[in-house]
């Protein structure tokens, strides 16, 4: 047997290397496609008007009862 581990072909055997991986690409396209819905969204939200409440002003009279 021989005592010699180091491995020479350090290549993946799964994809060629000069082809990018599919998945992450996709992957990026995915997530940049939700922020932009997030983003859509938040923006439709911050435009709703709030309903601003009148304020109620208490007047107490002091002195003569």
């Amino acid at each position: 047997m021989s005592d010699n581990h180091i491995k020479t072909n350090l290549k993946p055997h799964h994809t060629p290397a000069n082809e990018p991986q599919a998945g992450k690409r996709g992957l990026l396209l995915s997530f940049i496609i939700f922020m932009a819905w997030v983003v859509i969204i938040g923006l439709f939200i911050s435009l709703v008007p709030c309903h601003q409440n009148e304020p109620i002003i208490f007047v107490i009279k002091v002195g003569s009862l």
